[in-house]
């Protein structure tokens, strides 16, 4: 029976969001170019997972640093709104609450201009307590590669402390641009439950564009799941024993990428969480991300558990317990 507090601790980067859509690709060519439809959203990827993990019926709290602005209100305000706790934040109160702009182009693929000296940049283990991870069942630490800070040591401190007190844990790693890779996590993978890359990261983690050669890199660490995020290929998931791959279920036209990542892992381990077994999980996810990718904003699309399941049933997929 669980008797905790919260089902998630997420963990990572918090942003607010300035989406400018269907921006033209030779925008760096010419004067000027005249968006579709621009608008402000919370984002980031602990934020995006928090609120996907919250819609999706988990009790979810987020550990995260933003500055005493208009822009971390924001975020908290759209936090509440979706049900997430918002109790555990950080206030950092030198230096501003990331604020990005995204242009997404005409076919939904996003772009990121980030923000320097941001409060991200200032996120450290320490502001995951020992008392917030004793009060949940699963940590999830969003934002590898992307928070300075963690990269490394503290990363691994972090889910070595979640190990020990009893939590399950789960990995979302960004593009590491500084190049460390595997230094910048390697400390975590010991004690991660379930690691969720893009296929663009993990294929630089292994040495490898083969699926396959990927999973048996990763088979050295104690992981219990290994899913790769293959965009509009769907993803690959195993538990080292067996294997699947699950197709997006999208219906209809993409309208903007962000955050589609996010959902799907929210979606696994939601139904993780509950006792599906490792495809259903993977349905789960896929289904979730499907929802993010039909709106724009990092998380303003996000679907209940109930809408999840319309979906996967329209999709003639069936979900089953572990």
């Amino acid at each position: 029976m669980n008797n905790k507090e919260f089902d998630v601790v997420a963990a990572g980067i918090a942003t607010w969001d300035t989406l400018l859509n269907g921006i033209d690709m030779d925008l760096m060519q010419v004067d000027s170019v005249q968006c579709e439809s621009f608008s402000g959203a919370s984002g980031g990827d602990a934020v995006n997972g928090a609120v996907n993990l919250a819609r999706l019926g988990m009790k979810v709290t987020l550990c995260a640093c933003i500055g005493r602005d208009s822009e971390g209100q924001s975020i908290i305000e759209e936090l509440k709104e979706a049900g997430v706790n918002t109790d555990n934040v950080t206030y950092d109160e030198k230096h501003h609450t990331a604020s990005p702009v995204l242009l997404i182009d005409r076919k939904g693929d996003r772009h990121i201009i980030r923000v320097p000296d941001n409060a991200n940049m200032y996120f450290t283990d320490t502001m995951v307590s020992d008392e917030v991870l004793k009060s949940a069942r699963h940590l999830h630490f969003a934002s590898a590669n992307v928070l300075g800070s963690m990269d490394g040591e503290p990363l691994g401190r972090l889910f070595k402390r979640a190990h020990e007190l009893g939590l399950t844990t789960s990995l979302d790693a960004s593009y590491d641009r500084k190049g460390n890779w595997m230094k910048n996590i390697e400390t975590a993978l010991h004690n991660c439950d379930i690691f969720i890359p893009s296929y663009q990261e993990a294929r630089i983690y292994a040495g490898s564009d083969d699926v396959d050669d990927i999973m048996k890199f990763f088979s050295k660490y104690p992981l219990k799941v290994l899913s790769i995020k293959l965009g509009e290929k769907g993803v690959a998931v195993t538990d080292f024993r067996d294997k699947y791959h699950v197709d997006t279920l999208l219906e209809g036209e993409v309208v903007d990428t962000t955050g589609a990542g996010d959902a799907f892992i929210a979606g696994f381990v939601a139904a993780w969480l509950r006792g599906y077994d490792l495809y259903s999980s993977a349905v789960l996810g896929s289904a979730q991300s499907a929802a993010i990718l039909k709106c724009i904003g990092a998380n303003r699309g996000a679907g209940t558990f109930e809408q999840a399941l319309k979906l996967i049933e329209r999709k003639n997929k069936k979900l089953t317990m572990r």
